[in-house]
């Protein structure tokens, strides 16, 4: 049986695992956020990124939190003379939960190398994360249906071939470094692609269609006289308009600080900027939206205002969509590499 799940609401955001752990520690500790990102050393905005999922804390990072909650827990629960060491008698447990929670493989029990490969070998089942693709992978008109598109119908093929069911579970941009972390998800539907500092968080699968993506741009018409390449545009004037977490924020990165930036959490909200830039006179600013070429002629073609233009400095960048795993998910990898070669890649 398939199902679609949201899993963010505006009035609920999400919040890690992990950090919802570190708040049970910082309530039984009588700490603040501020208190301990004090003694570990590292600045309280981190412990928000953690929270939202923009990244995941290193090993050694972990083990910092564990060590520094469990003094404190010693000096607000210790009972003298007979327990002067309540939270350093149980450092092992808050470690493990910790490190479980980071997606790390705990000291006796956690969530290490191959855990998907086992769980779907178990259940005969794999859950794939997905998100709104023009084309690849789209959410469904009615709720509880499957969602559609090209990446969603090859890896059903994919699931097919290994014998297993795919359940769908919806997941913006920025979501899914966490859920993979967590192992929420087992993967990532075949329209993600593997960017060089994506590697730190996934395992990639081989490319599974046939052309590679290139990086692309989408202006409004009317604030330039014809076609023209991304070059062109005087750069004091051109915003770069983007999706955090979409290949847009990379591409804005490598195309440097000279240019302001905008980022907004999904396409819609940025095209929407952008049409709303067409009707404002003697506006200075150009946004300029960046992604990749199939997602900027679908715009295009849905926005009569709207045109696409090169970005000549990144056309020699071709990067192909994969699925995306869990960087210790090696047997599930290779798995699924074995199928892709069995099956035609997708077609555009």
């Amino acid at each position: 049986m398939k199902r679609t799940t949201r899993n963010q609401s505006k009035n609920n955001p999400l919040k890690s695992e992990f950090v919802q752990v570190v708040e049970k520690y910082l309530r039984e500790a009588g700490w603040t956020n501020q208190e301990l990102m004090n003694e570990i050393q590292i600045g309280e905005t981190q412990l928000y990124r953690w929270a939202r999922g923009d990244s995941v804390p290193r090993k050694a990072i972990v083990n910092r939190i564990a060590a520094s909650l469990a003094r404190q827990i010693d000096r607000t629960r210790q009972k003298l003379p007979h327990n002067p060491f309540p939270g350093s008698d149980e450092i092992d447990g808050i470690v493990n939960e910790l490190l479980e929670a980071a997606g790390y493989r705990a000291s006796v029990k956690g969530k290490g190398i191959d855990y998907s490969w086992h769980e779907i070998a178990k259940n005969q089942s794999w859950v794939l994360g997905y998100t709104d693709v023009p084309t690849w992978s789209q959410i469904p008109n009615n709720p509880g249906s499957a969602p559609t598109g090209l990446a969603i119908e090859y890896a059903e093929q994919i699931g097919r071939l290994l014998g297993v069911t795919t359940t769908w579970e919806y997941l913006t941009w920025q979501e899914m470094p966490l859920a993979i972390r967590e192992r929420r998800v087992y993967g990532i539907a075949p329209f993600f692609l593997a960017l060089p500092e994506r590697f730190f968080d996934y395992r990639f699968s081989d490319p599974c269609n046939e052309e590679p993506y290139s990086l692309s741009a989408v202006i409004v018409s009317e604030q330039v006289n014809k076609s023209v390449s991304f070059e062109d545009l005087p750069n004091s004037r051109v915003e770069l308009v983007h999706v955090r977490g979409e290949i847009g924020s990379w591409a804005a990165a490598v195309l440097g600080n000279s240019y302001q930036n905008k980022e907004f959490e999904d396409r819609r909200k940025a095209i929407s900027y952008l049409l709303a830039t067409a009707n404002r006179e003697n506006d200075s600013i150009i946004p300029v939206f960046l992604s990749e070429s199939i997602t900027c002629q679908y715009i295009a073609r849905e926005n009569q205002q709207l045109q696409v233009i090169k970005i000549e400095n990144l056309e020699n960048i071709k990067i192909a969509p994969a699925f995306a795993f869990h960087p210790d998910e090696e047997k599930l990898t290779v798995a699924v590499n074995s199928a892709i070669k069995i099956v035609p890649k997708i077609q555009f």
